[in-house]
């Protein structure tokens, strides 16, 4: 907080939206006050991930993670919170003032942040710059790659040189090693080189835009390999990133359908003709987390591989981990000897788009690429569809599912029912669980006593009204409140009506070192109702509360009295009694007061 002025914090966190932020990693929907997605914390198939966008707050009933703005970001993008301001600000084009020693402060993935933003424009600066005649304009034409194109995706071209990029970086004050930590640069023997030459450049950009890997392409055949990735490093999972999903964002959530394609070229020229919502894997086979992801965006994905046998065999793949998230899939099949670029080319988007639609379900791509009339591929093909089908929790889909492969396959009507009601596992007929721990992911409030409910209930009044926050103030001191938890939250709340600053709760949040109590905040402000009489309620508990501590200081006192009896102290029994009547007293002035006597 010291790098950046606390005003100038207050600002940006005044001025941005969590609803417009979150949206970058999860498509919300409204339900009620609030916004409902897949939480991007913990693997979950039910909505579970409520934000708040009245109060800036966001709480999983799943995992229990919540916070501000900037939490969110701090989690999901592993930042520091300066970062997290730095990223809200840019997006408000709100302008902090930078500093040598802010930079130096910077943790490692930030620092790893601004190296691959820095080779992202130093490639794309060269390749926007390169002759008409030069190698990579001539490729870059030859793939049909407009400008538009180039400037969407920030290609680039790494220069045919060993030191380019590192002369370019040593300039802006970039060490070597941070190149070669970011896969930017090699050590060699006797010397540090560029790790990407001569080739075309493919930034790899996380759901919020910022870089953090890259692809490169040979531009002739006789420089190998064909295509080279770079390295993982703490920005850079190749298992949790999809190429393009960054451009493909809004495609995708108004659409609610994915095109997954193998490489960079394939997207790129379905790009060129057209055709929004497309994603691709970054050199590896498609994962479950790259799914998950998908999924917070959509509800169907269409794979689109090669035709080829190394493409159907990655199709086979792919299938469980899309099916597993809950996505609706389907294959289109390509004619023997296509790609997807090379058919939209040939064809024209409305040729391949026809393909979209006719593609196939799970059955009939099972059946095609299967031997049917042998008895053991018949089983293999039955086992692989039971075992697909079981792996969703969507019990829609999972009938749905079933139709399709019992029309497909009508040997197997009554089947594949009686099989997917067979309990496998722990999970029941999900086999792995799944279903199970899924409806567990908006977990029933646990039993708590009616001391519990009376305080936890004036704390989310105090949350939802700073006039409440206020009588709680002039009523209660926190020492009043039996649990330690809601004790130190009351504390905290008190202590935002002090000052000049509003009673900012975003801001309360992102100042409290106390992971538990912000969970509790977050989930009370994403629960709190708007229903009427809320002042009256609050001054119900405060009642209640004040009852409860003065029964409690007269049983403590009546104690007392008794074995001041037992042991004839009579001088101090006079007193304690003149104590006891005084709080009887004051107990029933506060009961007359409740009742408006």
């Amino acid at each position: 907080m010291a790098r950046i002025p606390e005003e100038l914090v207050d600002s940006i966190r005044s001025q941005a939206d969590i609803v417009d932020v979150v949206s970058d990693y999860v498509t919300l929907r409204r339900s009620g006050k609030n916004y409902l997605g897949l939480c991007p914390f913990h693997d979950e198939k039910t909505p579970s991930f409520s934000v708040n966008q009245e109060r800036q707050m966001f709480h999983c009933f799943g995992c229990g993670k919540g916070g501000s703005v900037f939490s969110f970001l701090m989690e999901h993008e592993n930042v520091t919170f300066v970062e997290a301001v730095h990223h809200v600000a840019r997006r408000l084009h709100i302008t902090i003032p930078d500093t040598q020693g802010e930079r130096e402060a910077g943790s490692e993935a930030e620092s790893l942040a601004r190296v691959t933003r820095f080779a992202a424009l130093f490639f794309h600066d060269r390749l926007l710059n390169s002759d008409r005649d030069s190698v990579v304009r001539r490729y870059a034409e030859q793939r049909g790659l407009s400008e538009e194109t180039i400037k969407s995706f920030g290609l680039g071209y790494a220069p045919d040189s060993w030191n380019d990029l590192l002369s370019a970086a040593r300039e802006k004050g970039i060490g070597a090693d941070w190149l070669v930590k970011a896969g930017l640069a090699k050590t060699g023997e006797q010397r540090t080189y560029d790790a990407f030459r001569k080739r075309l450049i493919f930034p790899i950009q996380a759901p919020s835009g910022r870089v953090v890997g890259f692809g490169g392409r040979a531009l002739t055949d006789e420089d190998q390999p064909k295509y080279l990735n770079s390295p993982e490093s703490p920005i850079y999972r190749k298992s949790q990133v999809l190429y393009g999903l960054y451009q493909a964002r809004d495609a995708l959530r108004r659409q609610g359908q994915a095109l997954v394609v193998e490489g960079y070229m394939d997207l790129l020229g379905l790009h060129e003709q057209g055709i929004q919502g497309v994603v691709a894997l970054c050199g590896t086979a498609l994962t479950r987390e790259q799914a998950r992801l998908l999924a917070r965006y959509g509800q169907q994905a269409y794979l689109v591989y090669d035709s080829d046998q190394a493409g159907v065999r990655a199709t086979w793949r792919a299938i469980e981990p899309l099916v597993e998230s809950g996505l609706w899939t389907r294959i289109v099949r390509l004619p023997e000897d296509y790609d997807p670029d090379s058919y939209v080319r040939e064809h024209g988007p409305d040729g391949f788009m026809k393909l979209v639609e006719q593609a196939d379900s799970l059955a009939d791509f099972m059946g095609y690429h299967a031997n049917l009339q042998a008895a053991g591929d018949r089983d293999e093909v039955f086992r692989t569809l039971a075992g697909l089908i079981r792996k969703t929790a969507n019990l829609v889909h999972r009938e749905m599912y079933r139709e399709e492969a019992e029309r497909r396959f009508p040997a197997l009507q009554g089947l594949l029912a009686s099989e997917l009601r067979r309990p496998t596992g722990p999970g029941g007929p999900g086999g792995s669980g799944t279903v199970g721990r899924d409806r567990q992911a908006s977990p029933a409030a646990p039993a708590r006593d009616g001391d519990e409910r009376v305080e936890r209930d004036l704390v989310q009044l105090m949350l939802s009204d700073r006039t409440i926050a206020e009588l709680v103030e002039g009523q209660l001191e926190p020492q009043d409140f039996k649990y330690p938890l809601y004790r130190r939250i009351v504390e905290q709340c008190l202590a935002g009506l002090g000052g000049e600053r509003s009673y900012d709760l975003s801001s309360l949040i992102d100042t409290i070192d106390d992971e538990e109590a912000v969970r509790v905040i977050t989930e009370l402000i994403n629960t709190s109702d708007s229903g009427v009489h809320l002042e009256q309620r609050a001054r119900d508990h405060i009642v209640r509360i004040k009852q409860k501590r003065l029964k409690e200081s007269m049983a403590r006192l009546m104690e007392q009295i008794k074995q001041m009896e037992t042991g004839g102290r009579s001088s101090e029994l006079n007193d304690a009694m003149a104590t006891y009547m005084e709080l009887k007293q004051q107990e029933k002035v506060l009961l007359r007061s409740a009742r408006g006597d």
